[in-house]
């Protein structure tokens, strides 16, 4: 029997003791004690055991100290690069992806050009608007002061020239700190400015009475006034058609302001709030779509529809009953308007609904791709029965008769029924008529395809054949241009009933023009009707629909492609086309409308560009 070996003798630690000593320990090292070097543990470790193991330097991979050394030093040196940003090359560069839409919120003195890609409009989206999340709608106590515009405009006729439709600008210099509101003199000079030009920008509200309300010296949001997000909205419009340098600068600032109050009002207790939100979103939608942030508009522009279909405003006077949905924890307490006071206040809410509804088909065939216009308002089983509107001055009148009812308004109008039980003659009513043929052509020619079926063939055919017969027979209506004051209100809209109808001839025949002579000839007499103006003096109008400058961009196409034509048949030698010159004449019309409203208009400013690039293309 062997004896065992004490486990401290000498034979043991002889055993242990390594052939080769390396260097210290990292436990030793850290202690600054003597280290024998023995491994795999060194003696002092033996001796007064630790909870790490003992780490070599030298071992096989690096240690787990020397791995947390080298940690702590990339970990110093990369706080140095931060804090010294100037000092050193950083070992690692961000990207920050939205960069380019910050660069745009910077204060500068140099207004910003729009920076739209080069693909078609309809997908061309701008970036959401910023809304601040620190301000409150109600008090204003955190917002800041209008008071410096009141020194800088100091009358009403303070103008200025700006190459920019938009200015932003950042916190310094801002009108917002302590009031909720400018100074009732910039108010003035701001309502002046707008409501001559309000109802190109889907304005139904009583100019009259929405001039004096807003004037009376009551607080901001006081229920006798009209709401907040409204006001906001007619004073943003104000700042961007005033042409002053100083208002311009504020600009952005406002466009906060009017998002804010369109956002939040709703919530609040003013007691029109439901439809003057839908004026304020109606009146930002335009806004957008002009000074071409387009993601927005759609977005204002669904949020209108939304509001105006939620309490009813399509169902106004209708002469059918509908039973209410069973379904939902509200359907006892349906969400509706309080009677109007007088035909002046039902007439807004008429007007209000087509102004949505204008404001959905303009939107939808400018910014869509052609095969999904369709959109809420043509879903199935959608029937609108609100009457045609009437002007503004009707329903001060008493022109609102008490038996009119309405009854598949726009069903009846497309199927030219006969027994409309409104006639629809006003010239706010042919203005929504003619928006109708506009956006059925546009979404009637993108459903084309050169291969459809048969069955599918004959009912595009007769709908074409229907909608052109419509076209015609409405075109009978319209007033002529020929003797109209371009300095009238009324003659803006009236140009703009008669180019939209012209655009609808030239959407729907468009697809068949190349091949069908009859069709092509279609197109080239509207598209120089449009470019006419009907003899009028396009400076003398005032600001126009953002909408004109999609209509005039279809019928410079026109001259463009025929003018691509002529160049490109092989004419006999001295033979010369008289045709082309008067094309070109009608061509440089059209351009020099879109260049007239591109000043002030970064939509038309996109547009005329895209034209001179497609022409300078041939």
């Amino acid at each position: 029997m062997i004896a065992e070996t004490p486990r401290n003798s000498a034979a043991s630690r002889a055993m242990a003791k390594p052939l080769k000593r390396g260097r210290a320990c990292m436990n030793c090292r850290f202690l600054k004690i003597k280290c024998d070097g023995v491994k795999p543990i060194c003696g002092p470790c033996r001796r007064n055991p630790k909870d790490d193991d003992c780490e070599y330097s030298d071992g096989p991979g690096r240690s787990r100290t020397k791995v947390l050394e080298d940690t702590v030093s990339r970990l110093e040196a990369r706080l140095h690069e931060l804090e010294h940003p100037d000092e050193t090359t950083p070992s690692v560069t961000l990207h920050d992806p939205y960069r380019p839409y910050h660069e745009t919120q910077r204060l500068s003195k140099t207004p910003p050009s729009l920076v739209i890609p080069d693909t078609p409009l309809s997908h061309s989206l701008s970036p959401f608007s910023p809304t601040s999340t620190t301000s409150s709608l109600h008090s204003g106590k955190q917002w800041h002061t209008f008071g410096l515009l009141e020194s800088m405009t100091e009358s009403t006729g303070s103008s200025g020239s700006s190459s920019s439709p938009m200015r932003q600008y950042g916190s310094h210099g801002s009108p917002f700190l302590g009031a909720e509101e400018p100074s009732f003199l910039v108010i003035q000079n701001l309502l002046e400015k707008f409501l001559p030009h309000c109802v190109q920008y889907g304005f139904f509200l009583n100019v009259d009475r929405f001039r004096e309300s807003s004037l009376l010296h009551l607080p901001f949001g006081h229920p006798s006034r009209p709401s907040p997000a409204v006001l906001s909205a007619a004073y943003l419009w104000g700042v961007h058609l005033s042409r002053s340098e100083p208002l311009l600068h504020q600009e952005y600032n406002f466009m906060v302001r009017a998002l804010q109050h369109a956002a939040t009002d709703p919530l609040g207790a003013h007691p029109s709030n439901v439809l003057h939100t839908l004026q304020a979103e109606i009146l930002l939608s335009y806004y957008l779509f002009r000074i071409g942030r387009f993601l927005e508009a759609k977005t204002h522009a669904g949020a209108a529809v939304s509001l105006a279909l939620g309490c009813g405003l399509h169902r106004i006077r209708s002469s059918n009953m509908y039973t209410p949905s069973t379904i939902g924890l509200a359907s006892d307490t349906p969400i509706s308007l309080h009677p109007a006071l007088d035909n002046i206040e039902e007439g807004e809410r008429i007007n209000g609904f087509w102004a949505v509804f204008t404001l959905h088909k303009f939107i939808s065939v400018a910014l869509e791709i052609p095969s999904s216009i369709c959109g809420t308002l043509e879903a199935p089983g959608m029937q609108i029965d609100t009457p045609w509107p009437l002007d503004s001055s009707s329903y001060t009148e008493g022109s609102l008769h008490p038996d009119v009812r309405g009854d598949s308004t726009v069903r009846n109008f497309l199927g030219n029924s006969i027994g409309d039980v409104h006639d629809g003659h006003s010239t706010v009513a042919l203005n929504v008529k003619a928006s109708i043929l506009f956006h059925r052509a546009a979404h009637l020619t993108g459903q084309w395809t050169p291969n459809l079926p048969t069955r599918e063939f004959q009912a595009f055919a007769a709908a074409f054949q229907s909608i052109n017969r419509l076209i015609d027979s409405f075109r009978l209506h319209l007033p002529p241009l020929d003797d109209l004051d371009p300095k009238d209100p009324t003659t803006r809209t009236i140009l703009l009933t008669h180019a939209l109808t012209d655009a609808a001839t030239i959407k729907l025949h468009s697809i068949f023009s190349y091949a069908d002579s009859a069709s092509k000839q279609h197109c080239l007499t509207a598209a120089r009707k449009m470019v006419s103006y009907g003899g009028l003096n396009l400076h003398e109008l005032g600001h126009m629909n953002p909408i004109m400058g999609t209509l005039w961009v279809t019928a410079c196409h026109v001259f463009i492609d025929e003018i691509s034509r002529l160049r490109s048949i092989p004419w006999p030698p001295g033979y010369t086309e008289g045709g082309e010159e008067e094309l070109m004449e009608k061509l440089r019309n059209g351009i020099n409308g879109l260049s007239l409203f591109s000043e002030e208009s970064a939509l038309m400013k996109y547009q005329l560009t895209k034209i001179q690039e497609a022409f300078s293309a041939i």
